[in-house]
């Protein structure tokens, strides 16, 4: 994945869900820390031998890793938007 896309998908994901925060991006765009007031959530994407790898670290700090971009949209989702019903992500050429 292109750091383009990976700022894309961040940046559109908060965006629809109506999301309140700073976005930084950092480390040739393939990390992005989302600052909410005194929060902040670590998102890092990584292609690896093994296929993708996506990194989110929440406002709890726990490690959350997710083989897709499905699965860690999810997840991100669930962080962001604690009280609203999973969101679903469609992806079309």
């Amino acid at each position: 994945m292109t750091p383009e896309k990976f700022e894309v998908i961040i940046r559109g994901a908060t965006e629809i869900w109506d999301v309140e925060c700073k976005l930084e991006f950092l480390d040739n765009r393939r990390v992005c820390l989302l600052r909410m007031n005194e929060d902040k959530i670590c998102i890092s994407h990584e292609a690896t031998s093994f296929g993708n790898v996506w990194r989110i670290i929440g406002l709890d700090g726990k490690e959350r890793v997710h083989p897709s971009l499905g699965s860690m949209l999810n997840s991100l989702s669930r962080i962001l938007r604690p009280n609203q019903p999973n969101a679903r992500v469609i992806f079309a050429r």
